[in-house]
């Protein structure tokens, strides 16, 4: 009678840790594609289904604490092609990095809500670094690709950080433009 109670409260503990919004590929060891702080779906669409997710930090912990969060999705076995999407609590200022950007600085969004973005190659691949503020945190989102095809990646790393703001509660990043 003890070994079935011990089973059904067993049952019932890990019932509730089958990920959700997991994504194929995922064995549920870690945190899904996205850590939820952006949809699985987005990146899914941008790297493929077979991802390995990384996370530090909460969301919680963010608002709460002030501490950076941060989640990585790499496609497996190819670690230069990821995502990586950082936010912190950073109310001052920030200045741009001074170090050289290798093919330069191009600007994403519209004339309400632009900011800059670093693309460069990096040991032959590339790379698009963007810096965003929604006030009072400071995201960085980078999209590492195998080629140079980086065409819309600005764009796409807006928008990611657009819903991070958004499940942050930043009013700003309210809607969806």
């Amino acid at each position: 009678m003890r070994t079935s109670a011990v089973l059904l409260l067993l049952g019932l503990a890990t019932a509730g840790c089958s990920g959700s919004g997991a994504t194929p590929g995922d064995t549920g060891a870690g945190p899904g594609a996205g850590c939820d702080l952006v949809p699985a779906g987005r990146l899914v669409g941008l790297l493929g289904t077979d991802l390995v997710t990384t996370q530090r930090g909460s969301l919680r912990t963010l608002r709460e604490r002030h501490t950076t969060t941060s989640c990585r999705t790499v496609v497996r076995g190819h670690p230069e092609r990821s995502v990586t999407v950082t936010a912190e609590y950073h109310p001052e200022p920030y200045r741009l990095p001074r170090k050289a950007c290798s093919e330069g600085w191009v600007y994403a969004g519209t004339p309400e809500k632009y900011t800059p973005a670093c693309q460069e190659t990096v040991d032959g691949h590339g790379r698009t670094t963007l810096v965003v503020r929604w006030q009072p945190y400071l995201m960085h989102v980078t999209v590492d690709r195998s080629d140079r095809d980086w065409a819309g990646d600005p764009e796409r790393a807006l928008s990611l950080s657009r819903l991070v703001a958004q499940r942050l509660g930043v009013s700003e990043a309210a809607g969806d433009g």
